[in-house]
């Protein structure tokens, strides 16, 4: 009888320790559950106004806590969700901001919020301010993440990414890449928006940007106005004949309804433009600067002359894994690939992609290239009421190592002392005209 005592004794202490442990396991999941995470800004709308926040959720109705001190106790709702690409993608819209503010901001479900993070909107008056302009971050995780750590250390205003994300854009891919964005976080929890361009890996999906960023017009061409500069982004994917062809003549493939209308609004929109500095950022190059790459004939036929008569006086470029500067261009039919320097109403064409995504050579320079390289890269652009200043920031390729993290981080003190201010131990491409290209008025 005694030994039955000590075995059931034994018996109901082990099931109390089991079930203690059990629910000290459950309560630590609950602690620690992530319920929200691949957050990312996107400016689709007024910059010194508005921001869309977005993430995926994993479980449970999430709420997004804002304001402009670190108490963040404005609350919004998601106004759209969609499921995509292995995601709950959240988005939340929010308008009537201060324009250069900083904001504060965080996730909440289930009484469990996310870390804080804020970010700036842009400034109203003649301020400076940098932006960064890059793409083709694809393929090589370590060459984008060189580039997404060296945006924590910048602090530019914003992101023009010029397309070509991911190789295939598959759920997968898509995590890993939005997982990754996450080091362009600075130290003190600021976050940066992107505008986003379509780039023909994103051609699996003609409304992956949309349904990954919010983008407003599905066909994914738009103008953004800051203080001095507008910044517009073309899509060169709009057709199957206009972004995987050398376009020849239009009788070749017939119709063309979504190009001619982007066209027709690119040539409306500049007609109509206020803004000292004239940008455009699209994926495909008019003139690619490798061999290998067709010439973008009907690109060069409908922009280059839009872009030379209403004064656009920066394009960028990316697609083609290499880095470029060209001196101004006129085009001209009858000149080299139909294009003439011109250095006082020229448009300057820089580029071409290179975050990540295999390195090429750049075998095809012109009598109108400035100069030419190959290596990992994307551009610093400083931008100023009388003129631009162009870097490139190099960050190695497939061979050379680079630790990003030898770049000292720029603080939001220094920034707002001196919006002109870059961080010490950038790596920048000293080319024919040094380390900067100036664009003046």
């Amino acid at each position: 009888m005694r030994i039955q005592i000590n075995y059931l004794a034994k018996y109901l202490l082990l099931t109390f320790i089991v079930l203690l442990l059990t629910a000290c396991s459950s309560k630590d999941i609950s602690k620690n559950a992530k319920y929200s995470d691949k957050y990312r800004l996107v400016w689709n709308a007024n910059p010194m106004t508005s921001m869309t926040i977005a993430w995926n959720q994993y479980e449970g109705e999430p709420s997004l806590y804002y304001g402009l001190d670190k108490a963040v106790t404005k609350r919004i709702l998601p106004y759209r969700t969609t499921r995509y690409r292995g995601m709950h993608n959240q988005f939340v819209k929010l308008e009537n901001l201060k324009a250069n503010s900083r904001y504060y901001f965080k996730v909440c479900t289930n009484q469990k919020c996310s870390e804080l993070m804020y970010f700036k909107t842009a400034p109203l008056d003649d301020r400076a301010f940098t932006f960064i302009a890059g793409g083709d971050s694809r393929s090589i995780p370590r060459g984008r993440i060189r580039g997404n750590i060296l945006i924590s250390k910048i602090r530019p205003l914003f992101i023009a990414h010029g397309g070509d994300y991911t190789k295939d854009g598959t759920a997968d891919e898509w995590a890993r890449w939005l997982d990754e964005w996450q080091q362009t976080k600075s130290s003190d929890g600021r976050m940066y928006p992107l505008l986003v361009t379509h780039g023909n890996h994103e051609n699996r999906d003609a409304q992956m940007l949309n349904k990954l960023f919010d983008v407003p017009n599905v066909d994914v061409y738009s103008k953004i106005d800051f203080n001095f500069l507008s910044l517009y982004t073309l899509n060169t994917e709009l057709e199957y004949g206009v972004g995987y062809y050398d376009m020849v003549s239009k009788e070749k493939w017939k119709k063309h309804k979504k190009w001619d209308e982007q066209t027709s609004w690119l040539k409306k929109t500049l007609q109509q433009e206020s803004k000292k500095w004239k940008v455009i950022s699209y994926h495909r190059p008019l003139r690619p600067h490798k061999k290998s790459k067709a010439e973008g004939r009907l690109r060069y036929l409908d922009w280059s002359p839009l872009f030379y008569k209403h004064g656009v006086q920066l394009a960028i470029e990316c697609d083609s894994h290499l880095v470029k500067y060209t001196y101004p261009l006129k085009p001209d039919l009858f000149a080299e690939e139909g294009f003439v320097i011109d250095k006082e109403k020229g448009t300057t064409f820089i580029g071409e992609g290179s975050w990540g995504a295999p390195t090429r050579s750049n075998d095809d320079n012109k009598s109108w290239t400035l100069d030419s390289g190959s290596f990992w890269q994307f551009k610093l652009i400083t931008a100023m009421p009388n003129r631009l200043e162009i870097r490139t920031v190099k960050f190695g390729d497939e061979d050379e190592e680079y630790d990003a993290h030898k770049v000292e981080e720029l603080s939001q003190k220094e920034q707002d002392k001196n919006p002109l201010s870059i961080p010490k131990n950038l790596d920048l491409w000293n080319s024919k005209v040094g380390e900067v290209l100036y664009l003046k008025e």
